[in-house]
Order: structure tokens, then sequence, then C-alpha cells
């Protein structure tokens, strides 16, 4: 009877194990051609932004170095006019251009599509309006009139006037922006389209000869690029002290959540 019961105590331990192996097999995941080849498609996110850092406050540095100099000239501040202009050529070149777009494309590297579209954009800009006003390429000098040629000034206008809507872009894109970024680029760039708008407005009066509207609008156009450079700054100082882990933070806001993610639409 001893030895019946240890073989049953056996045979029960085996045949638990055996159960217990067999609940333990799952079955295999299928997957679809098409989960397959998004598999293979699209690699595993790294953050590389914790590697390389936040090449978000060098972008905006750079961008108010050199708006705000330009947006004093604009408004006439310190009795300055549009001539001098000419002792920020440098500026646009080296810290408006160059500095933003090396922004931009470290904002590619991290995988922040949007701030690095934006970035480039605004240092391609710079660097045109520095090659437009530098007396070195003769730009002016090919027109009849130069800066007073209405072919001038309102080939300009057109310019200006695509930034109006590009502007007008980034700033619908801003709001799925979280934190950082998004503040900057909803109240700036809504105001810099304004400024963009009457700047392309100035050069269309100067194409038209009316140079006392043309003088207003540009001051009105220095005036809004002021408020941009204001909110600007005040977006740095917080992405700086971020940087190094202030015990204190500036509010910025979060639009993360004003529109839903295509992600939990579908």
């Amino acid at each position: 009877m001893a030895s019946n019961s240890v073989n049953d105590l056996e045979k029960a331990s085996i045949e638990e194990i055996e159960v217990s192996k067999r609940s333990d097999q799952r079955s295999p995941i299928q997957l679809t051609s098409e989960q397959y080849e998004r598999l293979l498609r699209y690699p595993a996110y790294i953050p590389l932004a914790k590697n390389l850092g936040n090449p978000t406050p060098l972008g905006m540095i750079t961008f108010i170095l050199v708006q705000a100099p330009t947006a004093f000239i604009q408004m006439g501040w310190g009795n300055t006019t549009v001539a001098a202009n000419t002792a920020l050529f440098g500026t646009y070149y080296m810290v408006g251009g160059l500095g933003l777009i090396i922004a931009g494309v470290m904002e590619w590297l991290v995988g922040n599509t949007f701030p690095c579209v934006a970035f480039i954009t605004f240092g391609g800009n710079w660097l045109s309006i520095g090659a437009l006003l530098d007396p070195a390429h003769e730009i002016a000098s090919t027109f009849p009139g130069g800066t007073s040629s209405p072919d001038y000034n309102k080939a300009l206008i057109f310019y200006f006037a695509f930034w109006t809507f590009l502007t007008i872009v980034y700033f619908l894109t801003s709001l799925r922006i979280n934190v950082a970024l998004a503040w900057y680029l909803l109240g700036n760039i809504f105001q810099y389209q304004l400024a963009n708008g009457l700047n392309a407005a100035a050069y269309g009066e100067l194409g038209n000869g009316n140079i006392p509207l043309a003088n207003a609008l540009a001051k009105a156009g220095g005036a809004f690029e002021f408020v941009v450079v204001c909110v600007a700054t005040y977006q740095f100082v917080a992405l700086m002290f971020e940087s190094v882990d202030m015990p204190f933070k500036l509010p910025l806001g979060d639009l993360s959540n004003v529109l839903t993610k295509k992600t939990k639409l579908s």
C-alpha cells in the first residue's frame, strides 16, 4: 500500500509538471503583412535629445539676437533709419542665418521635424535678407531707381506675403507642440505673421511711391517684431533655467492636449 501511495504521488507530480509546462506554452503571435512592413520600416525610437541636449534654446537665442536690433531700427529707436541695417549684415549672415540653420539641423538629428523646418526656414530668411541688402551684391542697383523701383518692391511684397502664409501654417502646427516650443510658436509666430503682413504692405506702398505710409507700416511691423522678441526672450530664459535643473520653473503653458492626436483618433 505504501509503495502504491508513493507511485500515485510521483504520477500526480509528473502530471502536474506536464500540465504547468503546457500552460506555460503560449501560442505564437500572428502578425499581418502590414504589421511586418511597419516593423521593418520604422526603427525603434531612441531619444537622442537625452544624449545630445536640447537645441531649441540655441535656435531661439540666435533668432532673438538678430530680430531685436532689426525691430529697434525698424521702429526708429535712437533716431535710426533703415540705412542702419547695413551694420547688421554680419549678424544676418553669421547669427540669424548660420545659427538658426545649425539649430535646425540639430533638431533634425534628435527627430524634431517641425522645429527643424521652422528654424531652417527662418535661418534661410535671414540669409536672404542679408544678401538682398548687402551692397556687395548690388541687387537693388540692377533696377532703375534702385530701392525705389516698383519692380524691386513688388517682388519683395510677394516674398513677405508668402511668409505670412507660412507663419500661419506654423501657428496652426504649433497647436500640437508640447510646452517648450508651443508658446513660442503659438504666440510669437502669430504676431510675426502680422509683422510680415505689414512689411509686405510697406514694400507695396514703396512700389506705389507712397513713402510716408510705407514708413508708418514698417514702423508698425517693427513694433510687432518687438513683441515677438519679448515673448521669445521669456521662453529662452525658461528653457535655460530648465536645462540646468533650477529649483523653480517659469510657467510656459501646455498645448499638447488642445487637439486630439491622430493616433488616438484611429
